[in-house]
């Protein structure tokens, strides 16, 4: 495997890094969009409430006025909380996409980081078997000198032998 090729796999790698965060940071604000509508559902419902109880002891006490601004804010209250329900939903419904596409880069972020990890066992394989070559290519050139000096010896002796 060429040191150019892991250059590409590295630059891929990176790009789908950028992909992930990417997603990860959409999805963060779809959470928050949803927390952001279920805190302002929360803060109504806490509003309805409180303008039920004073509307009660404005009732009690006889405060017409006090009664009147009670009722307001309680209408007031059920009519947000009416708004932001469809807003939760909307917004809930844009979650499901987000977490998809997060996972979906996260997937391709882990599939290149595989690549490249294979491609350099590959490579770290074809290093071994290539210096594995040059030790046999030397060992035999060796073996070649050492057995072609014997040889001529040899043939001085067989012909001595003759």
């Amino acid at each position: 495997m060429s040191g150019r090729r892991l250059e590409k796999l590295g630059r891929l790698l990176a790009i789908r890094r950028l992909g992930e965060d990417l997603g990860r940071r959409r999805l963060q604000l779809a959470f928050a969009a949803v927390a952001e509508v279920e805190s302002g559902l929360a803060d109504q419902q806490t509003a309805l409430l409180e303008a039920g109880l004073a509307e009660r002891n404005a009732l009690a006490s006889g405060d017409r006025s006090e009664w009147l601004l009670a009722d307001a804010q309680r209408e007031v209250a059920g009519w947000n909380r009416g708004r932001l329900r469809p807003l939760l939903q909307a917004r809930t419904a844009d979650v499901a996409p987000a977490m998809e596409r997060f996972l979906a880069s996260r997937r391709e972020h882990a599939q290149v980081k595989q690549l490249i990890e294979n491609a350099r066992q590959t490579a770290g394989r074809e290093a071994g078997r290539e210096s594995q070559a040059e030790a046999d290519d030397r060992f035999l050139s060796r073996r070649t000198q050492l057995t072609g000096q014997d040889a001529p010896a040899n043939d001085e002796g067989a012909s001595l032998g003759d």
